[in-house]
């Protein structure tokens, strides 16, 4: 019995700075290609540049929360002389998991909910409408992390942001891959 208390102290004192390390804000930015998928109508996707701005709070070297802001660029169509453009973006929050793989690799995972805004806008010769419809939808992600030092690290991940418009026989769906730097404080 004494072994046994005397391992799980020693594990428990070896691991401590780990978590104190591990705690505390963070901001980042990534740039990306986003996948915009059209359904309906219109059937298509497009690759976008896309660009994201987060900032989180990790309470243990496990788990976290965060939340973001992402442009996902503009999806455009032009067919039987009408041009349509669909311009993306989203604000989310989300728990996120963090498994250290060591002291310098770690993956990371994310689960939340986003707030997804699009901007329709069609063109026919002089004609012309707009819209915009915003969309709550589920949030997942997934990637990993290398600690350049123990503030700085870069970051590679995959997010999908589920359904951005779904309106009049049409549906847009986002994700993102993206790679970018977070900074630790």
């Amino acid at each position: 019995m004494k072994k046994q208390l005397f391992a799980v102290v020693v594990g428990a004192a070896l691991a401590f700075p780990l978590f104190a390390q591990a705690e505390g804000a963070y901001v980042g930015g990534n740039i990306g290609r986003s996948e915009l998928k059209l359904s309906g109508d219109g059937s298509g996707k497009e690759n976008k540049t896309s660009f994201k701005a987060y900032a989180g709070y990790d309470f243990t070297a496990n788990f976290g929360v965060e939340g973001g802001y992402v442009d996902f660029g503009t999806l455009k169509d032009n067919d039987s002389g009408v041009s349509t453009n669909w311009e993306t973006n989203a604000l989310y929050v989300a728990a996120t998991g963090t498994l250290p793989l060591n002291e310098e690799f770690s993956l990371l995972a994310k689960i939340g909910v986003t707030r997804n805004h699009t901007k329709v806008s069609a063109s026919a010769g002089a004609l012309s409408i707009s819209g915009s419809q915003n969309k709550t939808a589920a949030l997942i992600g997934v990637g990993a992390a290398y600690n350049i030092n123990k503030n700085l690290s870069a970051i590679a991940e995959y997010e999908h942001f589920g359904k951005t418009l779904d309106d009049s026989g049409f549906n847009v769906k986002a994700s993102q891959f993206s790679v970018g730097l977070r900074y630790k404080f």
